[in-house]
């Protein structure tokens, strides 16, 4: 029997004094049940990012020294009447609307645009008070974006659309009132909404707003359908109602101790512990049905119920103990990722995971011994007729040199498809599908090319004032080949304002500076003055290569001009095209330890090596045949799919487990190697294929999740657990007796 590291003596304690451990566990659950309604949300999503490199370095230093670009939402006013009198006016209404909330800082927009006035001596507003006629308004914004280029990454170029950049206090979009703050946006956003005037809300508010929204809405609807599912499954297999009672019983539990903890101890669900509710459903209604088989199968054949309920955790609950603790080694590896976002999911959800498993252990057990004190019965389920698959696999026994030499060719082509395909980070992929907030994104990236602006930070020298030759010079040479070296459609930095005022016949000084507001300021120089920043309006579209690629062009001609030490380069496309594939190549070695973890503890469960080395390649080519599909199908690897994949190897190594457990129970039981393998493909086979079913079916409610991300994490695990089950059933099998163990 293999070692399940005294996990099943919990089981076996809670049957020695069920009134103690089940007043235990009731008390345990209403409290937990109270935590539930303290359960808060985080919309955070840059900081998945986190991993303490020099680039967040880089991007925390430009949110610190010129302001939060995270707290930006973007109004996108689309109007075939823009380049009217009525369009202009409505424009500069909503401009003021905003600019009037409460929860508004700044707004960002053709009417903060300013102009040097030399008779004046100082700053005016670039759009006049009033236009007499539709002409004078379209002649004004066509010589408005020839004066000011900037201007166009405020406008379309049809003139058919533009937005305005409203910067939200930070009080205005933390976690609890960020929805309430989009929400008066979009309010503020419907009042001047008619037939010509569509008015939507994108940038990061609404991203984080629209995450929360999706979670809670996930939760709200995902989390009880997967415990429906497995009910009706359940009771499909059983055909009996307090059988189905019984199964199902754990995993409501576990979801309510996961949920409740996670709001008594103040944790914000986020879009990533998000998958962790369905995720412990479906394990944990695996292991109990596992468990309750078995004890059928004993209370069936002629042993007492409650000797056979002492037996079954004996004999399956170190199976099920192992299980648990491979899944949760699964996702404890992702902790070395370096990430923190990453760090939290592996933490939380393998702490999840074991506490969860008492559920199963001493949950089952306790409800079933109740339940026997009323005077149930167990009946033999339907699932023992599931047997029958169990045949294919015996017939292949006998050609086991063709099915090695068949997994070993998949094994190779599976690690070339590991290798080649590529990585892949979007925050699209965890906006909410067909939702106006990605629709919006999607239409800005288009018509717009400033959505995802990167930023470069120039150091000035301190011992010269700002405006300085010594200052001046080298940052406009540094402005060159920036501008050189990005694709970018244009850039905006102090040197639009020096142009404004060279414009007007006058010299640029510190005091004409000084006469901006500050939010305008922020955007190009430091509080300090002791930085400058400029802002490239580049695609959001460019690949993490070509990022890469001009990365080091200019690190090259910054360093060939003696300027590589004055100059940063940051933003979300550097986090997205240098900080996320590194992310990826961390998760991807997160994922060989929890396989090398995971064989490892199998191989002291088991007291034998060659066990272990027997799971090896059966639980590596599920994981390594989703890669390939994958790859043959062009699609990239992204943090939800690598994630998937390494939950799914935790999942997938328990089927190795239940079916090695009963094969050694068999060796002990003084039966050979090849009776003990097929005795136990005919026992536990109809456990594996309805936990299969059970897991993919219940893990198929993420498939309507909004989040896409949520959507591709499900379908991959899905994949990976039915390429696990062939693989236990009709390699490992062969593996096993190739090795021949003893």
């Amino acid at each position: 029997m293999i070692n399940g590291f005294g996990l099943e003596k919990i089981g076996l304690a809670a049957l020695r004094k069920p009134i103690a451990f089940s007043i235990l566990m009731v008390v345990i659950t209403l409290i937990a049940a109270f935590g539930v309604t303290r359960l808060e949300f985080s919309g955070a999503n840059i900081d998945i990012l986190r991993d303490g490199s020099e680039e967040i370095t880089n991007y925390d230093r430009l949110l610190n020294e010129f302001r939060d670009f995270n707290n930006d939402a973007v109004v996108l006013v689309r109007s075939k009447n823009l380049a009217t009198v009525e369009g202009i006016e409505t424009y500069r209404d909503i401009h003021f609307e905003y600019q009037f909330s409460e929860r508004v800082e700044s707004i960002l927009s053709l009417f903060s645009l300013a102009t040097y006035d030399e008779k004046e001596g100082g700053w005016g507003t670039a759009v006049p008070s009033e236009f007499k006629n539709d002409e004078e308004v379209r002649a004004f914004l066509e010589q408005l974006v020839k004066n000011i280029p900037n201007a166009s990454a405020l406008i379309g170029d049809d003139f058919n659309s533009a937005v305005m950049v409203v910067y939200a206090k930070a009080s205005a979009v933390d976690d609890k009132r960020i929805r309430d703050t989009v929400r008066e946006f979009e309010e503020i956003a419907k009042e001047f909404e008619d037939e010509n005037t569509k008015i939507s809300i994108a940038g990061q508010p609404a991203i984080r707003a629209g995450m929360i929204y999706s979670i809670v809405s996930d939760l709200s609807l995902l989390v009880p359908l997967a415990a429906l599912f497995c009910a009706v499954l359940s009771f499909v297999i059983f055909r009996n109602f307090y059988a189905m009672a019984l199964c199902t019983l754990p995993t409501v539990v576990s979801a309510i101790w996961f949920l409740g903890g996670m709001g008594l101890l103040g944790i914000e669900l986020n879009f990533l512990t998000n998958i962790l509710p369905v995720l412990l459903i479906v394990i944990i209604f695996a292991d109990t049905l596992h468990l309750y088989l078995k004890w059928e199968k004993l209370a069936t054949t002629g042993t007492d119920p409650f000797v056979a309920l002492k037996d079954a955790v004996r004999m399956v609950g170190p199976a099920c103990g192992l299980s648990s603790l491979t899944t949760a080694i699964a996702l404890g590896s992702l902790t070395f990722s370096g990430n923190l976002g990453l760090l939290e999911l592996g933490t939380i959800g393998a702490i999840s995971i074991l506490v969860c498993f008492t559920t199963v252990i001493a949950g089952l057990p306790l409800a079933c011994y109740w339940l026997l004190k009323t005077g149930f019965t167990p009946k033999v389920a339907s699932a023992s007729r599931l047997s029958v698959f169990a045949n294919p696999a015996i017939k292949m026994i006998k050609n086991r040199a063709l099915i090695l030499g068949v997994s070993l060719v998949l094994l190779v082509v599976g690690l070339f498809a590991h290798g080649s395909i590529e990585s892949r980070f979007r925050l699209v992929d965890y906006l909410a599908a067909q939702s106006q907030i990605a629709e919006s994104e999607g239409y800005i990236d288009k018509q717009y090319s400033g959505t995802t602006p990167l930023f470069a930070i120039f150091d000035v020298d301190k011992n010269y004032p700002l405006l300085d030759e010594r200052n001046t010079k080298p940052f406009y040479r540094v402005l060159d080949i920036v501008n050189t070296t990005f694709e970018a459609t244009s850039s905006y930095s102090l040197a639009d304002f020096a142009k404004e005022v060279e414009k007007g016949g006058g010299i640029i000084n510190e005091s004409d500076i000084d006469e901006l507001p500050r939010y305008l300021t922020s955007r190009f120089i430091s509080e300090d003055k002791s930085q400058i920043l400029i802002t490239i309006f580049s695609s959001a579209n460019t690949s993490a290569k070509q990022i890469q690629t001009m990365l080091v062009q200019l690190d090259v001609a910054l360093k060939k001009e003696g300027l590589a030490e004055r100059v940063v380069i940051t933003g979300y496309p550097i986090l997205s095209g240098v900080v996320a594939p590194r992310l990826m190549n961390n998760l991807r070695i997160s994922l060989i330890i929890a396989v090398g973890l995971a064989i490892a503890v199998l191989m002291i469960a088991t007291r034998s090596i060659r066990i272990g080395f027997a799971c090896l390649v059966p639980n590596l080519l599920p994981i390594l045949s989703v890669e390939l599909v994958l790859w043959l199908a062009g699609i990239p690897l992204n943090m939800s799919i690598t994630v998937a994949l390494t939950v799914a190897f935790g999942i997938a190594v328990d089927d190795s487990i239940h079916l090695i457990n009963q094969y050694m129970i068999n060796r002990e039981a003084g039966q050979d190697g090849e009776s003990s393998v097929i005795n136990a493909l005919r026992e536990v086979t109809p456990a594996l294929i309805s936990t299969t079913v059970i897991l993919s079916a219940g893990l198929a409610i993420m498939l309507f999740s909004t989040l896409p991300a949520l959507s591709v994490f499900a379908l991959v695990v899905i994949l990976t657990l039915i390429f696990a089950l062939l693989c236990d059933i009709l390699l490992l099998p062969v593996h096993l007796l190739t090795l021949k163990h003893k």
